[in-house]
């Protein structure tokens, strides 16, 4: 019975100040093999720190990773720009970024996706903006641990994909009615606000779990800014109300949290386990219970498999990326062409050997059969001779009967004379001028010949004496 392949496993990550989180699973199909995550006291901020715990608690050996920032590492900002080409948007962006950040130009990276057109003329865009340092320490560091990131993108688009894959299948919500997705982490809180599964708004909490579980002050702030969202919606100049809230990630002991909530929004918030949805192993839900951190971002990453509209790796790292690629194609292509030189020279000296032991076997053949082959051209010409002799268009006696049955009385054959391959020639004298124009064409309708033609027929030998000498040619026909 033949095994069955197993499917390759795809790693994300997702670093944020004060956690850092890896999910391994499948693609096709969709399965969570296993999570975890390090986490860092509240007195300690430093993501590479949590990473580097991670890395070396569960190591993954030299391969290809995607990568995912905290929304609290970030600056996301909905800009609405006065265009609709992407390119003019561009540069919008570009010019607007030294205004957005206190950080000068060559300190920060940046990346937007496209929200939506709301109004005829304008676009609303969602611009990401971090520090270069934060990004370019994390990937030294999986540099050394022998890792390249695929991509670099912001958890809460990771947060959209999860949505986009455990939504209810159905009608469209209702005109104007806004989803707000509030994901709960270890040490912060990422409300994503959705138009029809589309992000649209994004607001980082600085509490996370981790303080809501410890302190009822924590818990009362946490409220209070969830509260608030509504509001900021409308400061940001966001048509539409919320109609839905869905309370995913670390959920364990909020319910009360999410009943006060619920009454100050007017506004049902259900919880969701954000893995149930993936049907994980016991082994999976257990190591995200006990690490208290969220794995929506990256379970949505993974499962939906879209591709990350908002990438920030730095340009240097992705040149670096591209040359090592193809540095590395160029390697395989220049080992395939020794490998193909390598064969094609053992293929040619074989040839060659071989050719050369038919050559030999030629030869011994050859001297074998030269003297034989001699005597054989030496029959044939023998042959060749007699045939030709005993042929009747080229036999002598063919070419004295043809003479003697065309000439008559006063006709006179003194000479006749021919060889191989010339013509036949005939010499002779006649008693009258018609005489031997009459033994001509007698000649011509024996058939023996071809091309009669006479040469010279002279004049009378004397007076009174009458007759003509005549020198007739005659071609023999080809033999067949």
């Amino acid at each position: 019975m033949a095994r069955q392949k197993t499917p390759p496993s795809t790693i994300a990550l997702e670093v944020s100040p004060r956690a850092a989180k890896m999910l391994v699973a499948t693609t096709s199909p969709f399965r969570i093999q296993r999570v975890n995550a390090s986490t860092l006291p509240e007195q300690a901020e430093d993501p590479v720190t949590a990473l580097r715990a991670l890395l070396d608690a569960q190591p993954v050996g030299a391969r290809q990773v995607g990568l995912l920032f905290g929304r609290e590492a970030f600056s996301l900002r909905t800009l609405e720009l006065p265009s609709v080409d992407p390119k003019e948007i561009a540069s919008m962006l570009d010019l607007q970024l030294g205004k957005l950040t206190p950080y000068p130009r060559a300190e920060i990276l940046s990346g937007w996706s496209l929200v939506g057109s709301f109004r005829e003329g304008y676009t609303r865009v969602l611009l990401a903006v971090a520090r270069k340092t934060l990004i370019e320490g994390v990937l030294q560091l999986l540099k050394a641990k022998g890792l390249t990131p695929q991509w670099v993108g912001v958890s809460t688009e990771g947060i959209e994909s999860w949505w986009s894959v455990v939504a209810p299948q159905g009608a469209a919500a209702p005109s104007g009615e806004l989803t707000t997705l509030i994901d709960v982490d270890f040490a912060s809180t990422d409300c994503t606000v959705l138009s029809n599964g589309r992000l649209l708004f994004s607001h980082s909490i600085a509490i996370g779990h981790d303080q809501l579980a410890a302190s009822e002050p924590a818990r009362l702030r946490w409220v209070g800014e969830l509260v608030r969202l509504p509001r900021i919606l409308l400061h940001e100049e966001i048509k539409g109300r919320i109609g839905r809230g869905v309370l995913t990630g670390v959920t364990e002991g909020l319910e009360t949290l999410v009943e006060q909530l619920t009454s100050q929004w007017g506004v049902a918030v259900e919880i969701k386990d954000s893995l149930a949805p993936f049907a994980p192993p016991p082994a999976v839900k257990q190591s995200a219970q006990v690490t208290r951190a969220s794995y929506t971002a990256l379970a949505g990453v993974l499962a939906s498999g879209a591709p990350r509209r908002i990438d920030l790796i730095p340009k240097e790292a992705r040149v670096t990326q591209a040359l090592q690629a193809r540095s590395k194609h160029l390697a395989r292509l220049a080992v395939s062409l020794g490998v193909l030189l390598v064969l094609a020279g053992v293929l040619y000296l074989e040839r060659i050997l071989i050719l050369r032991h038919y050559l030999t076997q030629l030869e011994q053949r050859l001297a074998q059969v030269e003297q034989v082959s001699r005597q054989v051209v030496q029959r044939q010409e023998a042959m060749y001779s007699i045939r030709s002799w005993l042929a009747p268009s080229y036999s002598a006696l063919e070419v004295f009967r043809a003479v003697a049955m065309s000439a008559d009385p006063e006709i006179t054959v003194t000479q006749i004379s021919f060889k191989n391959n010339e013509p036949v020639t005939i010499r002779g004298t006649a008693r009258t001028y018609p005489a031997a124009f009459a033994f001509l064409d007698r000649l011509k309708q024996q058939g023996t010949f071809a091309n009669v033609s006479t040469r010279s027929l002279p004049k009378s030998k004397g007076a009174g004496v009458s007759g003509a000498s005549f020198e007739i040619v005659c071609d023999l026909p080809a033999s067949s």
